[in-house]
């Protein structure tokens, strides 16, 4: 299993990908890379960040956190 982060900016025209993916040790780590990424950047960017595991050929995202079109932070934990 592989631990990344994943960053892209969600507006309502486009997902346009803002970096590549970022390889983490473990869950948490990535919660937590995800969380400081969208914290970090400028609202008007609109930022999504997801937390996701990689196990062969399978892709599961388990948190998402994005500052939406108010500028606020959110976050989900996925299952």
């Amino acid at each position: 299993m592989q631990y990344f982060v994943r960053t892209m900016e969600k507006h309502k025209d486009s997902a346009k990908v803002f970096s590549p993916e970022l390889p983490c040790s473990a869950l948490g780590e990535a919660k937590d890379r995800a969380k400081r990424i969208v914290m970090d950047s400028p609202p008007a960017k609109m930022l999504q960040a997801d937390a996701c595991l990689r196990n062969r050929n399978e892709v599961r995202t388990k948190y998402r956190c994005w500052i939406n079109e108010r500028g606020e932070f959110q976050e989900r934990a996925l299952v």
